[in-house]
This record gives C-alpha cells, sequence and structure tokens, in this order.
C-alpha cells in the first residue's frame, strides 16, 4: 500500500491552523472585549438635537419692570408659530417675564405643549448680568430632552449666554433694537454645536 504523506500531515496542519487561530483571539480580546464594547456604544448614544432660540418680541414700555408685547410683537409672535410648527418642537423654555411667555404662547398652543418657565436672576457679583447658574438651568433641560427640538424664548443678554455654553461655534451679540433674530443650534456633541443666524417676520 502506497502511503500519502500530505494526507498524513492534513489533520495535523489543520489542527495547527485552529490552534493559531484560538491563540489569536486571546491576544486580541483585551483590543476587542468587554471594555471597548461599552466605550463603543457610549459615543454612539448622543443624540444630536435642535435649539432653536429668539429674544421676546417687540415690547411694551409699561410697566417697565414686566412690560407685555405691544401690537407688533404681537404680530410677530403669530409669526414664529406659523414659522416653526412644523420643526418638530418638544419642549419650549421660557423666563418668568410676560414678554418671554407671550411670544411663546401662539406656538404652544398650536403645538399643544405647555411651556417650562425657568427663572432668571442676576448674578450677585454683577446686577446687570444674569448668573451662569441660571443660564446652566436652561442648558441642563436642554439637555435632558436630548434628541427632541426645543424652542427658547430668552432676551438679549441670555440668548448669547445659552448658545455660548451649549458649545455654539459662533456667539452672536443682539442689539437691543432688534427683535427678528432667529438662531438654530445643532447640538451635534456635548458642548459642541453649530450656529445658523436667520431673521423671521418683519424687518426690525
Amino acid at each position: 500500500m502506497k502511503f500519502n504523506h500530505a494526507a498524513s500531515w492534513r489533520p495535523r496542519l489543520n489542527a495547527v491552523r485552529a490552534g493559531a487561530f484560538f491563540t489569536l483571539a486571546l491576544l486580541l480580546i483585551p483590543a476587542f472585549g468587554p471594555g471597548q464594547g461599552r466605550r463603543a456604544p457610549a459615543a454612539a448614544s448622543f443624540k444630536p438635537t435642535t435649539v432653536f432660540l429668539v429674544r421676546h418680541a417687540d415690547k411694551d414700555t409699561t410697566p417697565p419692570d414686566n412690560p407685555p408685547l405691544n401690537e407688533l410683537g404681537r404680530k410677530r409672535s403669530q409669526v414664529l408659530a406659523r414659522t416653526l410648527k412644523e420643526a418638530g418642537i418638544k419642549a419650549i423654555y421660557t423666563s418668568q417675564f410676560l414678554r418671554t411667555q407671550q411670544t411663546a404662547e401662539p406656538l404652544a398652543t398650536l403645538l399643544g405643549v405647555t411651556p417650562a418657565s425657568i427663572p432668571l436672576r442676576m448674578d450677585v457679583r454683577d446686577p446687570r448680568r444674569v448668573s451662569d447658574q441660571s443660564i446652566r438651568d436652561i442648558v441642563d433641560k436642554i439637555h435632558a430632552h436630548a434628541g427632541d427640538a426645543a424652542l427658547v424664548v430668552g432676551h438679549s443678554n441670555t440668548v448669547p449666554e445659552v448658545i455660548r455654553m451649549l458649545g455654539g461655534n459662533v456667539v452672536p451679540t443682539i442689539d437691543e433694537r432688534q427683535f427678528d433674530d432667529l438662531f438654530v443650534v445643532t447640538v451635534y456633541e456635548k458642548g459642541k454645536a453649530k450656529v445658523a443666524r436667520l431673521k423671521y417676520g418683519l424687518a426690525d
């Protein structure tokens, strides 16, 4: 009988290959094992969030501490509602002041969303500026609804600060005579966001 040397080595060669593959798999476990597996979903779990920010609409002059919207402001708030009604907004945030609440009201009514009023407090070291904690309270609310679109109706001195704390690549300034700015901020990573500045309603 003729002995087939190739056939006799084939099972042994297959066993060596299997052993080598098993050894390689063991070596790769630290690189691709449970520790790495937990980190990948963490990065993937971040949900991009769209935030629309406006200063309150045109206001009256009295009473000076908490004026309502004037006629032009009421019309502008209706335009805002028509502009954002299809934007998928799930949360609306205002300050405690009447002019921000009246600006948000038409859209809130249209969408059936109850606005959340977040009180603003002034900085004890500088009474002319809003405290960082007040801005952080707004940003925390936005992050709590990650993945959803939200509207923030604020003031000329709070809208830029919210954008800054969200990580906006551009931090705007708002003139006291301006009421027609609409900022669209896309938060694509915590602390990083793209900012687009649009206009709505009648020009100031």
